[in-house]
């Protein structure tokens, strides 16, 4: 049986003011000296043992440092080197790493020197030579012939993958656009921003229609549409792909309306395309000026230096003084026509007229497109014109200027 409350036992008014009082003693007691003086050593003591705790780690990472530091960064920036093969053939689509890649590069380098050794061993065999010729040529293939073939296949490799991914972004913003103008209509019929990204795939997008389909992917598997977006926007050299890509995640992550953002930056990237254009006919004419300068002028002058050499040299050659008769006091005279050889002249051309092929051409690409690597195609262009021009213009002065002297 349950008893009844004793009434006298439980007192409210008594109870809130042992409440009040008990209140009042804990804030005057936080207000005292004595809590203040306890706090304050707790707070010191807790600072020294956090400032040697820092003091004894900064102490560890000068000694590693200072034993090595030199190594380290020896093989950070080796692997810096491999990783960024390995970077740009993940952004290609070749599932690799960096050990991958290094790997392939040293097995196809130890198969050249290999192959490179046998053909020496056989040429040694054949012709009697002794083994100290054999041990000179098959340390020079496993050691400076094996470095340099290295280095220059990781050179080609590298060089192809950044003009394969450069092609992938100049696709990508070319395509960028009708994308972007497919998107907007289908959010305007009601599809989800994620749903009219799928949606507005086309295959002649082409690196952009791979791209989104791994986006939705990724969405598909649970991922945020917005890292997928950010993600794909990082993997390429553009700014204008990221500029596109983070103003489309600010607008989804804002609520915005989302299918007149994408047709303003549809039309804005349009509008930057035909503004690239107009700047690049606009320096049409200095192009020109720098192409005719390169390819026609430069091989035609030296053609006629070239010529006008050779008869100066004819002239000379017919012309006998003697030296006595030209010597005077401290002075004396001599006329030959052998101080620059012909051939020598010829080869100078040559490397003059490749060297300003390939600036010529890098200039031009710049000018007209803001990269050399949309230049390189030309530089062998430029380079077998002007060479074919300046033989061409030398044998044409030769038969001209032939039966004058």
């Amino acid at each position: 049986m349950i008893k009844p409350l004793n009434k006298e036992r439980f007192n409210p008014k008594k109870f809130k003011e042992d409440i009040i009082s008990e209140q009042s003693k804990v804030f005057a007691f936080k207000e005292s000296s004595t809590f203040k003086n306890f706090k304050n050593k707790i707070n010191t003591a807790l600072n020294k043992h956090f400032d040697q705790k820092a003091f004894e780690k900064s102490q560890k990472e000068q000694v590693k440092l200072s034993s090595g530091n030199r190594f380290d960064r020896a093989s950070k920036k080796k692997k810096k080197l491999i990783g960024l093969l390995a970077e740009f053939a993940l952004k290609l689509g070749f599932d690799s790493n960096a050990r991958d890649v290094n790997k392939k590069l040293l097995r196809i380098v130890t198969i050249i020197c290999v192959v490179l050794s046998i053909v020496v061993s056989e040429f040694v065999v054949v012709n009697d030579k002794s083994i100290d010729v054999l041990m000179t040529f098959l340390i020079f293939i496993w050691t400076l012939f094996f470095v340099g073939t290295y280095l220059l296949i990781a050179l080609s490799v590298f060089v192809y993958l950044d003009l394969k991914m450069y092609q992938n972004v100049r696709q990508i913003e070319e395509s960028l656009p009708d994308f972007l103008q497919l998107a907007s209509a289908n959010i305007s019929a009601g599809m989800t921003v994620d749903r009219a990204l799928w949606y507005a795939v086309r295959l002649k997008f082409g690196v952009l229609a791979t791209e989104m389909e791994d986006v939705a992917k990724a969405t598909i598997a649970g991922e945020d549409l917005e890292k997928a977006l950010i993600r794909m926007g990082k993997k390429y050299d553009s700014r204008i792909l990221k500029e596109t890509v983070n103003l489309i995640v600010e607008g989804i992550q804002s609520g915005g309306e989302m299918a007149q953002l994408l047709s303003k930056l549809s039309a804005n990237i349009k509008e930057t395309q035909l503004m690239h254009k107009e700047i690049s006919a606009s320096v049409t004419t200095y192009a020109i000026f720098i192409g005719a300068a390169t390819i026609l002028a430069a091989p035609i002058l030296f053609a006629l230096s070239t010529q006008l050499l050779s008869i100066i040299q004819k002239i000379f050659s017919t012309i006998h003084i003697d030296n006595t008769a030209g010597y005077s006091g401290l002075f004396s005279f001599n006329f030959s026509g052998e101080s620059i050889k012909i051939a020598d002249f010829k080869k100078f051309a040559l490397l003059v007229l490749v060297i300003s092929s390939f600036f010529s051409a890098s200039i031009i690409s710049v000018i007209r497109k803001g990269s050399v690597r949309e230049g390189l195609k030309t530089i062998p262009v430029f380079v077998i014109i002007s060479i074919l021009i300046y033989f061409a213009a030398s044998k044409l002065f030769a038969i001209l200027m032939g039966g004058l002297f």
